[in-house]
């Protein structure tokens, strides 16, 4: 099932004979890989440090916007996606040009950033005020879990939602201060920490709560059936 494999691929699990598990591998490719990494950690690094160096936007965003560039030449070379690749160069067009355009600031390149935490937070928050958390159907696809919410499931799973909006509005919480006080190699500095390493922590969380869910209501059902 493609996109039961494509869901546990995001999650960062690999598909094995007994089902899905969480490896170091399969965590490292699902935030990306060894390159996803780099790609996600060098950028910024480098921004900040050329930043603190000479104290200019134009030098710190063309350091990071060049390695940038150059990751996406690499994913092309290896015929990787193409649609990603164009994802990644409007990215990068859109934050360079919020640092470089009149009136604009060093800190302004990590503005795209903040939308997309905002819009993955505000995706979680509005599957649980409407009653459809969105870790529910990741439990539905990758461990069948059907009618999971009218379940003793739900709970739990609305639980997981919650942890991962948590984590989008985290980023925001700290980041957003750091860009309003202009603080730019702090908020370069989160932006690393804050990234993989921390979405790599996520994932691992997630993949245990939701085995743990799953696992316990297949239990239940099995005993509801015995008793029958």
């Amino acid at each position: 099932m493609a996109n039961r494999d494509n869901v546990a691929g995001r999650l960062g699990l690999e598909k094995g004979e007994n089902g899905y598990s969480l490896s170091g591998k399969s965590l490292i490719a699902g935030i990306g890989g060894v390159l996803g990494i780099l790609e996600a950690v060098l950028p910024a690094t480098t921004f900040s440090i050329v930043y603190a160096v000479f104290q200019e936007a134009v030098y710190a965003v063309g350091a990071a916007a060049s390695l940038s560039i150059a990751f996406i030449i690499i994913r092309l070379a290896r015929k990787q996606s193409i649609q990603q690749a164009i994802i990644g160069a409007l990215a990068i067009a859109l934050a360079a040009f919020l640092a470089l355009r009149n009136g604009g600031q060093a800190a302004d390149y990590f503005v795209p950033g903040f939308f997309t935490n905002a819009g993955y937070g505000l995706a979680m928050l509005v599957s649980i005020a409407i009653r459809r958390p969105l870790m529910g159907y990741v439990a539905q696809i990758l461990f069948g879990l059907e009618n999971w919410r009218q379940s003793a499931s739900y709970k739990r799973l609305r639980l997981v939602t919650w942890i991962w909006f948590a984590f989008f509005t985290s980023r925001l919480a700290v980041q957003l201060p750091l860009y309003f006080s202009d603080q730019v190699e702090l908020l370069a500095a989160s932006r690393v920490i804050m990234g993989a390493p921390a979405y790599a922590g996520l994932l691992a969380l997630s993949w245990i709560l939701l085995r743990k869910i799953a696992s316990e209501q297949s239990g239940k059902l099995e005993s509801a059936k015995s008793e029958e």
